[in-house]
């Protein structure tokens, strides 16, 4: 399997206004992903008052910036040119007359050296950009809102049992994705383009929830950016927790298609319930006398969240679950001493701030974390 390390590599300096706001460059399918839009500064100037900047990125990886240069000149500069991922959480503009590099840092842009390091200066906090929402609201078309529409449970349980632990679509044309983290990716779209490569890691932001999955094999090239960001499908309504864009390149064409959509990562459906322990590693739990009684977990998979208690203490916290692990957040519970409180410790330290694994078979749910092994059951 061969891998390939993102993206196109260009990249984009726009400058703006001077004393009058220079015509704003709009994004005319209204892009919602994390780097595209129109994003403004005041970059710090050796011989004026300071660059007025603009730049807008759009979803066909081309830009065009605007520059001016206050108090010196009244002339707006515009370069235009072709943008890119250097890596999961860098960008590169590249125009007739400049090349420059971004960090992406939560909801701003910060620009970089040459090298690609951060620009050391008294005026650091004058090289971030921030985006101009206001400008994007301004060219969406109103659309009637669509009626929020359930999740098929039974069809993605289906999905997981066949492997499937990420699946997206989209509309316009017609595509899906199914990803088996452990497998393969599988890209098709309904009028027969396909395009299946090997499972690769996803290489994760740091300043944000992105994750990018890139892949090439003799059929062709994948390369998938995966955001945490709310979603509605524009067709069925339904809502997803994940916008996707997939850039697909086959042995037929030279250049990718850029496909946008919405996903979710699976997960088997019967987690979504409640259990009590039969079984711990270390423990026989019919003998032990525990206040509340055998340790209970209550797992609410629409809002990822974990409740219940563990023999004294109620506890409840965050969870992320994704095929078959479950990852805790911090949890959080109350403060009663209670006689015997070895179980109670012994689940706290298997959980919190841990990666599991878990399987369900039949009313039975198996949680592994590390040495330590759970068995519960559901309850009716």
């Amino acid at each position: 399997m061969n891998k390939i390390l993102i993206l196109s590599t260009i990249i984009f300096l726009i400058i703006i206004g001077c004393s009058t706001t220079p015509e704003l460059v709009p994004d005319p399918k209204n892009v919602t992903f994390l780097t595209n839009g129109i994003w403004l500064g005041m970059l710090p100037c050796a011989d004026c008052e300071g660059i007025d900047y603009q730049i807008n990125l759009k979803n066909d990886y081309t830009f065009k910036q605007k520059s001016v240069y206050k108090g010196k000149s009244d002339e707006i500069f515009i370069d235009e040119g072709r943008w890119g991922f250097v890596s999961d959480s860098v960008i590169a503009v590249s125009g007739n007359e400049d090349y420059k590099m971004f960090l992406i840092q939560q909801n701003h842009l910060v620009m970089l050296d040459q090298d690609g390091n951060k620009i050391e200066s008294s005026f650091e906090e004058r090289y971030y950009l921030s985006k101009d929402d206001g400008t994007v609201k301004e060219i969406k078309e109103i659309k009637p809102v669509r009626p929020v529409v359930e999740m098929d449970l039974s069809y993605y349980q289906e999905k997981f049992l066949n492997g499937v632990d990420f699946f997206a679509r989209g509309n316009e044309p017609n595509w899906t994705l199914e990803i088996d983290l452990e497998k393969s990716m599988n890209f098709a779209m309904f009028e027969g383009f396909n395009i299946i490569t090997p499972a690769v890691e996803g290489i994760k932001a740091k300043d944000s929830d992105v994750t990018l999955y890139t892949a090439k094999t003799e059929s062709g090239e994948l390369v998938i950016t995966v955001i945490k960001d709310k979603c509605q499908d524009n067709m069925s309504g339904e809502y997803f927790p994940y916008k996707v864009r997939v850039e697909a390149k086959s042995s037929v064409y030279s250049s990718y298609n850029t496909f946008e959509g919405c996903g979710r990562f699976l997960y088997d459906m019967r987690l979504y319930d409640i259990y009590v322990m039969e079984e711990m590693t270390g423990f026989n739990l019919k003998k032990e006398k525990l206040m509340k009684g055998r340790p209970t977990f209550e797992f609410n998979l629409t809002d990822m969240r974990f409740g219940g208690h563990a023999g004294c203490n109620s506890l409840s916290g965050g969870i992320n679950v994704v095929g078959n692990k479950i990852t805790f957040g911090g949890l959080m519970g109350t403060l009663m001493v209670c006689p015997n409180m070895k179980v109670e410790r012994a689940v706290i330290e298997a959980l919190n701030q841990k990666t599991v694994t878990y399987s369900i078979d039949k009313m039975k749910l198996t949680i592994v974390s590390g040495k330590t092994k759970m068995v519960l059951q559901k309850v009716d």
